[in-house]
């Protein structure tokens, strides 16, 4: 009877493993998160965030019309989120706080009921509002795409947001380039511009609705909400960065820079929506900018998004996949693509061809030490861990190594 059952769920598991069914939940019972690491659309993730990685590094937020092109499709895609936000005035509903939801607190009265009208509104709005942004020859992506998105506005019936949610939307991101909808030229502008204005539409709605973290580990999380806009921010300061990390808690700092870098924008909203200072609210972020240097953050945070969220179940059995991320199975030659950090972005390079610049020998020296101290950051090694504890203290120890004069190599390392 049991050899039955299992044979039936093996073929049911085989049955919605293939990509040519729709956008479906793939992953159903805990045994399915090792299909998802082998599968195509894990790598194509893991590639995907760490090539924005690469080309983000040195350029500023603010720097849209110098630092990195903005195409006609971004454009129609950024205009989304107006739409979105036209939307949510045009229901009138009533601003809760202005902060988010905190562990100690209450539902507040109402909000869950107008979130949920709002969600009613956005999923009769979405697909059309996508399929206005996309090219002509691109809709019949329409379907999978707005799907992705519209599960990136958490979840009307727990009313809660967290990074589960946020990675339906680098899925969406994801599928846009795969879709060849956006090029290799929109990259930087994909996470600049489009994902900063997804940043603070969500954090509207945060405020707005008083959504709770879904499943956050408060003071032993990076974050209650967002991680990969830490980790991109990471990268963006990984070359020729205007602070070091040890100045990042500084609020002289993070207010003057928040509209410039992405962690920068991510350390002021946690300081202005938490109480107290940030080794009580924030102990991993407080203890992350004691590293030396931004690329051996980058991917510390990178190991811990790979341990913390993209291999928990309870986040995962709620993830679509379709024709543009598929579950099946990757080739075995197939790895994810790894972050080239302490080079210059590509579209920095191409501006400094158009308009040569002196760099001085130190700055040059600087990006050199950079380059190679990062060649095999640290944090890459070492036995994994599924404790954002055990990470912090990983991130510690790090932090208190003695500098080497010369490169280690990962085989040292091990």
């Amino acid at each position: 009877m049991k050899d039955a059952h299992n044979k039936l769920e093996a073929r049911v598991s085989s049955y919605f493993s293939q990509p040519d069914f729709g956008v479906m939940l793939r992953v159903r019972k805990e045994s399915d998160t090792v299909l998802w690491h082998n599968s195509v659309a894990y790598n194509e993730l893991l590639s995907y965030i760490n090539r924005t990685a690469t080309a983000i590094q040195g350029l500023s937020t603010a720097e849209r019309d110098s630092g990195y092109a903005v195409s006609e499709t971004m454009e129609r895609l950024c205009s989304i989120f107006d739409r979105l936000q036209v939307l949510m005035t045009a229901m009138h509903t009533p601003t809760y706080s202005t902060r988010p939801y905190q562990h100690t607190d209450s539902l507040r009265p109402g909000a869950g009921e107008s979130y949920r009208n709002w969600s009613r509104h956005m999923l009769r709005s979405i697909f059309n509002l996508v399929e206005q942004a996309l090219p002509a020859n691109k809709c019949g992506h329409v379907n999978e795409l707005a799907q992705y998105l519209a599960g990136s506005f958490g979840n009307c019936t727990r009313i809660d947001y967290g990074t589960g949610h946020e990675l339906s939307f680098v899925f969406f991101l994801c599928a846009l380039f795969r879709a060849n909808v956006l090029q290799s030229s929109d990259v930087p502008a994909a996470a600049l511009l489009l994902f900063g204005r997804y940043l603070c539409f969500v954090r509207r709605l945060q405020q707005q609705f008083g959504l709770k973290p879904a499943g956050s580990q408060y003071c032993y999380s990076i974050d209650d909400y967002q991680f990969v806009a830490f980790l991109w921010g990471a990268a963006q300061l990984s070359y020729r960065a205007p602070f070091a990390p040890k100045q990042l808690l500084q609020p002289a700092l993070y207010t003057q820079e928040s509209s410039n870098y992405l962690l920068a924008g991510c350390v002021a909203y946690v300081a202005s929506s938490k109480e107290g200072n940030f080794n009580e609210h924030s102990n991993l972020l407080w203890g992350m900018v004691t590293l030396s240097s931004w690329p051996k953050i980058y991917h510390g945070l990178y190991d811990m998004y790979r341990n913390e969220v993209l291999s928990q179940f309870h986040l995962l059995r709620h993830l679509c996949f379709g024709n543009l991320m598929p579950f099946c199975l990757a080739p075995p030659k197939d790895k994810p693509q790894r972050a080239q950090l302490g080079f210059v972005a590509a579209a920095r390079e191409s501006q400094q061809q158009q308009q040569p610049e002196t760099v001085t020998a130190t700055a040059t020296a600087t990006a050199t030490a950079t380059a190679t101290e990062t060649a095999h950051s640290g944090l890459s090694t070492g036995s994994s861990s599924s404790s954002l504890h055990n990470n912090y203290c990983r991130l510690r120890s790090l932090s208190l190594r003695e500098p080497r004069a010369t490169t280690t190599t990962h085989t040292e390392l091990k």
